[in-house]
């Protein structure tokens, strides 16, 4: 069997947990394999679309998440230095 790993924010994992325990899976990665079963082998695929990530221009994300006014300045500038250093953003889209 091959390991992979993946991060999800903190919420999303208490709701990967919380399912898990309703539907009497004995681990996370149990819960994760029953999902991508149930994708592989139904037809749900044709219902679901995913779409190729589109980044924004890094000012565009700042004034977004100012403008919730719920992220301190500090919060933000990490972000917004954060997607500057990822493989994504990185010399392609200005701050």
């Amino acid at each position: 069997m091959t390991t992979v790993t993946i991060s999800l924010p903190t919420q999303i994992a208490k709701r990967v947990d919380d399912e898990t325990r309703t539907h009497g899976f004995a681990t996370r990665s149990e819960f994760m394999r029953s999902l991508l079963r149930r994708y592989f082998t139904t037809e749900i695929k044709e219902d679901l679309v995913f779409q190729a990530f589109q980044p924004k221009p890094l000012k565009q994300v700042r004034a977004a998440f100012e403008k919730t006014g719920k992220y301190n300045k500090q919060f933000i500038d990490n972000l917004i230095q954060g997607l500057s250093e990822s493989s994504v953003y990185a010399d392609k889209i200005s701050k």
